[in-house]
């Protein structure tokens, strides 16, 4: 069976929640990935998604260079682990309607895969 830990993206690029819109756009250009784990004072606290930036940013006419990412952000990251089946990871995120999971191995997170991943 093949595994999504074949198809995640490693290592996981994160910024802090208090970096704003602007900087997280720039360092998901560079690092060409669609999303960032956002890092608080204690671990990771949310996910910032190329959709948040549309949807939360831009349609709301917010100003990205003062945004920070902690207003935008999904504070829930929903995550699967690096075992499952393609499949699995396609279904949750078809159920919870998002493009990005974390994946685990042993309730730590080992990287994210991506709707683009996976299909």
């Amino acid at each position: 069976m093949n595994t999504i830990a074949s198809q995640m993206t490693t290592p996981v690029i994160s910024i802090y929640s208090e970096a704003t819109a602007q900087e997280a756009a720039q360092l998901m250009k560079e690092k060409e990935i669609g999303s960032l784990l956002v890092k608080g004072y204690q671990g990771y606290v949310g996910i910032l998604s190329e959709r948040d930036l549309v949807y939360k940013l831009v349609s709301e006419g917010l100003d990205p260079c003062t945004t920070p990412i902690s207003s935008i952000m999904e504070e829930s990251i929903l995550s699967i682990d690096l075992n499952a089946s393609h499949f699995e990871a396609g279904f949750l995120m078809q159920e919870y309607k998002i493009n990005h999971l974390a994946v685990t191995e042993n309730d730590e997170i080992k990287g994210i895969v991506s709707i683009k991943d996976i299909f």
